[in-house]
């Protein structure tokens, strides 16, 4: 029994030598981390300012267009209201045609005397503001009314085409100068430039029109 309690001991002597000296190192077999021929890793320190740039380059924004106003003033009011919301804003001036009425007649006759035959015919059917051309580029041409309304100005030309005379109706137009305001609205902010357009000129007719962004 003794000498199994020897022979034990022995054992356990010998064996925390192989672990502590004898045996060999293990970092001799740990892989390689970086390869020769692929260069190494490196972590970013200016992951924060990266995210920064990336999230503050994109303007969360919608563009607009508001108009058109009749006057420069009126155009120039409601942009200092929208500056004063602290928005960006910009004037432009453009040539626009403005309807003026709708212009009811029959094409002119090759004599005188053929449109003032038809010019008293029509005019025993009630049809009022019965007028021959003199000259210009109507000269003999039967003038039937101007109209404010397109729809009138039609209905009133086919009624004169069922009494068989060849009617028709042509747009007047002349160039006026009107105005219009580009703004740059962030999301949400809601700027009430409509109601301002109605307070500041309400003879102007405005809409408000999404824009691109430059």
């Amino acid at each position: 029994m003794y000498q199994l309690l020897i022979a034990l001991l022995f054992l356990n002597v010998s064996a925390l030598t192989w672990t502590a000296v004898l045996a060999p190192s293990k970092q001799a077999f740990q892989p390689v981390l970086v390869e020769p021929t692929i260069p190494a890793l490196e972590l970013r320190q200016d992951v924060d300012e990266v995210v920064y740039r990336s999230t503050s380059s994109k303007t969360q924004s919608s563009c607009y267009t508001i108009g058109p106003y009749n006057s420069e003033k009126a155009a120039q009011q409601v942009a200092g209201k929208v500056r004063g919301f602290g928005l960006a804003v910009n004037i432009r001036h453009m040539k626009s045609m403005e309807t003026l009425n709708f212009f009811v007649y029959i094409p002119p006759a090759t004599e005188y005397v053929q449109a003032e035959k038809m010019a008293r015919d029509i005019a025993q059917n009630d049809v009022q503001d019965v007028k021959i051309i003199p000259d210009g580029p109507y000269q003999n041409a039967i003038a039937l009314g101007f109209f404010n309304n397109l729809n009138k100005a039609k209905r009133h030309a086919e009624y004169i085409r069922y009494l068989g005379y060849d009617a028709r109706y042509t747009e007047q137009q002349a160039p006026r100068e009107v105005f219009w305001v580009d703004y740059d609205e962030p999301f949400g902010s809601n700027t009430p430039v409509q109601a301002w357009s109605a307070a500041v000129d309400a003879t102007s007719e405005v809409q408000r029109i999404p824009r691109s962004c430059r």
